[in-house]
């Protein structure tokens, strides 16, 4: 095994040993079995539309979005002990399939993601799983998850190359070298957890806004065709888009049978 890889399981093993990795909220478990089952009901219709509309619509669009989301958050944010339950949308006029939210709370949604998007219901989807990145705390959790992961990976590496005999110099490269891939490890380790939960909390963020979950529930068609894997690995930042499916199907099922339109806490 190389030592890049040894380097990444230990960095992995060290975090969730440490207590980082887990999520606040109970997710629906999914199988491999069930992600490649519903693989192949997206293989069987692979065709992938874009639906273009004006920078103008989409604008007001995302506004109009807005308000109707967050005027009706504030209970999930009080489950989740959010500080901040405020959020800011940005459309981004370029062909980037991507939506994102960066560390000053900003959400970015690019007109490369949005033309696939046929209804205001996917549109919302995205969004509310955005929001929920906020209201979850993940872009705070990731942030240390990649300075612990720097950190133990340079250890690793530095302290594994002066015992190797390495000079000062060489030791010092090693420990570079280990904290920028312990760095990564750090971030892959438990983004995948993060999607899972965003996804989850979105549903609940969609219902409470009245959304139609099922037509909302399309969004995850589309990304799954645009990943085109069906299982994840540990080297994924995102679940495969089959297991977002999933997931989602049950998180729907999880949302109509709730009294209160709440997620269920994970118990420590």
């Amino acid at each position: 095994m190389r030592a890049s890889h040894v380097v990444g399981l230990a960095v992995a093993s060290c975090l969730i040993v440490q207590g980082c990795g887990g999520t606040a909220f109970v997710l629906p478990p999914v199988s491999d079995r069930e992600a490649l089952l519903a693989a192949e009901e997206v293989d069987a219709n692979p065709s992938l539309p874009q639906f273009p509309r004006s920078s103008a619509y989409y604008r007001e669009t995302i506004n109009r979005l807005d308000r109707h989301l967050t005027e009706r958050v504030a209970a999930i944010c009080a489950r989740a002990e959010t500080a901040e339950c405020r959020f800011a949308f940005h459309y981004v006029d370029n062909d980037e399939v991507n939506a994102f939210t960066d560390e000053n709370g900003d959400i970015y949604l690019h007109r490369g993601l949005l033309d696939h998007l046929e209804s205001d219901e996917e549109i919302a989807a995205v969004m509310a799983h955005e929001m929920s990145h906020q209201i979850a705390g993940h872009v705070d959790e990731s942030t240390r998850s990649v300075l612990l992961g720097a950190l133990i990976g340079g250890l690793l590496m530095g302290v594994g190359a002066a015992a190797a005999g390495a000079d000062q110099d060489g030791a010092d490269a090693m420990a570079g070298v280990g904290m920028d891939y312990g760095g990564r490890v750090g971030l892959l380790t438990f983004s995948k957890e993060q999607e899972r939960e965003a996804d989850l909390l979105a549903a609940y963020v969609l219902a409470r806004a009245g959304i139609d979950l099922q037509r909302a529930g399309r969004t995850f068609e589309v990304l799954a065709k645009l990943d085109g894997y069906a299982l994840s690995s540990w080297r994924n930042t995102h679940p495969a888009g089959a297991e977002r499916i999933v997931a989602w199907r049950k998180a729907v099922a999880e949302v109509d049978a709730s009294t209160d339109k709440l997620p269920t806490m994970a118990i420590d």
